[in-house]
């Protein structure tokens, strides 16, 4: 009943802190599986696509500085052989993202309500990365190859009658 004896929030204050509802909304996990790949056709194996690369016992996660994935990890085959790097062998970035949102009904009359609302998307800011580029032979090898969206805010303002 509040430290004078009454009630802590009756009045203007009662009024503007009262009856806010907020919600949050969390998602974490591993990472998804990735596999490396040779961007061309080895020459010798009669496949026009894509193949894997040979891992060459490195340790990928080893990473020299600035890179997430270890290059000296993977080689290209010899002509007419087939890499031997597995599928789904690469574990990609983990994943964390937290959404919020805050609102309040304000009743003015019987006839009339005013809603407040306020949604957020990413509201730390954090930075999650959605997968590595996997490509061996590219320059960009164990880099980011993109992120999850930036802080954004939305507000809502309704008058229902």
């Amino acid at each position: 009943m509040g430290l004078a004896g009454g009630d802590l929030l009756s009045g203007w204050r009662g009024a503007l802190l009262k009856e806010w509802i907020f919600a949050t909304l969390i998602t974490a996990g591993s990472g998804l599986p990735e596999t490396p790949t040779l961007p061309f056709p080895e020459s010798g194996t009669g496949f026009t696509g894509a193949l894997r690369p040979s891992y060459t016992g490195a340790a990928l996660y080893a990473a020299p500085a600035g890179l997430f994935l270890n290059p000296a990890a993977y080689a290209i085959p010899l002509p007419g052989q087939w890499g031997n790097a597995g599928r789904n062998s690469i574990t990609g970035p983990a994943r964390f993202s937290l959404n919020a949102s805050i609102g309040r009904v304000f009743r003015v009359n019987d006839r009339f309500n005013l809603e407040l609302r306020i949604d957020s998307v990413n509201p730390l800011n954090h930075v999650t990365f959605t997968s590595w580029d996997t490509a061996v032979t590219n320059a960009q090898f164990g880099l980011p190859a993109g992120e999850d969206a930036m802080r954004s805010l939305q507000a809502l303002l309704r008058l229902r009658f």
